[in-house]
């Protein structure tokens, strides 16, 4: 079953790759250059004004890592079909399901390294501990990260759900216990109970465990998991295995009554129900609003807020660019004597619309954080003629560069 478990694996590693070329293109590799430098500029400046023994510091360390201690699920890459053709083998899942914790360690394990490093500074003012108490902070989290994946695992046997909850809230007490432990008194001591609580729960949720599994569970279980992954990636490239749904949202029909009903409204009728209507880019928008508000909320610098509000518009019209095509293969479209002009005049009117609405949100959000008038007057500017930009110039170019 281990080498059954290997297979799998490449397989869904090769799976993975292949979105991994759409979502690490050089937008998204630019932006998160430009974020996590400016990230690091203000933390480390925010660093800066604060006094040793900052009293804050610690409590908001240990939120920040108990929320971290939740990345990352149990990855049993089951598929539907095993329920049935790896049922005879259930007494050998064991052996599968090993192989698949150490897998479900490696990401987790990655993000908790890179928290605790982006951490330690503050660690450091606001409890006066020394840097190479760090690796004790580390191997903390990764132990009590084993045992969250352990209770993540046992959820899958059948009837385990009030144990499960058992498990996680005791769970909860020792990670509160031992990362108080390590900020407040020493590390050295968290780090100890953390290897002792690892093997408490690998012996209450792993070796102790004699019921049979839950396949369905297991099953629905990772299905979930990859679609939360999926739905990341959804937001660089199209995902097949995200079918998209159509709502009726009701409470959106005096927005698209505005749009008149004559045969030169045809694509901008269609292309206005596809983005409201559906989940694709209705939630794609919305995510990357909010995203870019958030980050402007932190800002008060007003070309660090020009940048990143400029970028999160590019970037949004860029995602809804693959509207454009949506309708291409419809007959119907075909038959109807229609421009085709009339594809690119009503994209640009919607996204005119829609990256207008971005940019006032982006100016609101930059106008609460930025203290100076000319500074807002600049960011305002700079966001209307990005959208200008976007939808003039850059839209024509790109749609004339896909129709090619």
């Amino acid at each position: 079953m281990k080498a059954f478990f290997q297979d799998r694996l490449k397989t869904h590693q090769k799976h993975m790759m292949r979105y991994m070329q759409y979502v690490l293109n050089d937008h998204f590799v630019l932006i998160m250059l430009f974020l996590l430098g400016g990230i690091g500029f203000y933390y480390s400046n925010w660093l800066k004004t604060l006094s040793p023994g900052y009293f804050l510091g610690a409590p908001l360390i240990l939120i920040i890592w108990i929320a971290s201690l939740h990345i990352g699920r149990f990855a049993s890459l089951a598929k539907p079909a095993d329920q049935i053709f790896l049922l005879p083998k259930e007494k050998q899942m064991r052996t599968y399901l090993s192989s698949a914790f150490l897998y479900s360690c490696i990401f987790p394990f990655v993000a908790l390294l890179l928290i605790s490093a982006f951490t330690m500074p503050l660690v450091v003012v606001s409890t006066g501990k020394p840097f190479i108490t760090f690796f004790f902070y580390l191997f903390s989290l990764w132990g009590l990260k084993i045992s969250h994946l352990e209770i993540e695992r046992m959820s899958i046997f059948q009837d385990m759900k009030k144990a499960r909850n058992n498990a996680y809230f005791l769970w909860m007490i020792f990670t509160i216990i031992i990362l108080a432990l390590s900020l407040w008194f020493q590390p050295f001591l968290g780090t100890i109970i953390s290897i002792a609580q690892i093997v408490l729960f690998h012996k209450l949720c792993w070796q102790s465990m004699n019921v049979a599994l839950d396949w369905e569970e297991m099953v629905n279980e990772e299905q979930a998991r990859l679609h939360r992954i999926y739905q990341f990636i959804n937001l660089f490239t199209d995902v097949p295995e995200i079918s998209t749904k159509i709502k009726r949202r009701k409470y959106l029909d005096p927005l698209l009554k505005r749009i008149s009903f004559t045969q030169n409204n045809t694509y901008l009728f269609l292309y206005a129900r596809r983005v409201l209507r559906g989940n694709e880019y209705s939630g794609l928008y919305v995510r990357l609003l909010l995203v870019g508000g958030l980050f402007l909320y932190f800002v008060a610098e007003r070309w660090f807020a020009l940048g990143i509000g400029v970028l999160f518009i590019y970037l949004i019209g860029f995602q809804l660019l693959p509207l454009y095509q949506q309708f291409q293969y419809v007959p119907l479209t075909k038959l109807y004597p229609l421009k085709e002009k009339q594809k690119l005049v009503a994209m640009q009117k919607l996204l005119r619309l829609l990256l207008l609405f971005c940019a006032l949100i982006f100016a609101g959000v930059a106008c609460f954080s930025l203290t100076q008038w000319d500074d807002r007057l600049i960011v305002i500017v700079g966001y209307l003629l990005m959208v200008l930009f976007f939808v003039e110039g850059y839209l024509p170019y790109r749609i004339k560069k896909m129709s090619n």
